[in-house]
């Protein structure tokens, strides 16, 4: 009896765990992905324009330079592209924060 009980005990906490883990996914889901990118990379500014999501900075002519375009496109495979000081990026899928981190960093 007392084995039924510890399983019991092991499959509600289990239940609770995948509950929790859910429940705090759903919370970014709501944001949009342009307030997850200026989250991230706040030191720069964060505009969307025509469903292509532009980080960049305002130069001393106050000037927007753009730094980098990300564009989510489910035809294509993910693709780094060079247009002069700006790069594009385009991924098949929402790209997580990490990925970002680590795509972005030498162009940062």
């Amino acid at each position: 009896m007392d084995k039924y009980l510890i399983v019991a005990i092991v499959v509600i906490l289990c239940i609770f765990i995948v509950i929790y883990t859910q429940r705090a996914d759903t919370g970014s889901a709501r944001r949009s992905f342009k307030d997850i990118v200026q989250k991230e990379f706040s030191s720069y500014k964060v505009i969307e324009r025509n469903g292509v999501i532009v980080i960049g900075e305002h130069n001393t002519q106050n000037h927007f330079e753009e730094r980098i375009m990300i564009r989510i496109d489910q035809n294509q495979k993910k693709n780094i592209r060079n247009f002069g000081w700006r790069v594009t990026f385009t991924y098949s899928k929402q790209p997580s924060v990490r990925e970002m981190r680590k795509d972005f960093a030498p162009y940062l």
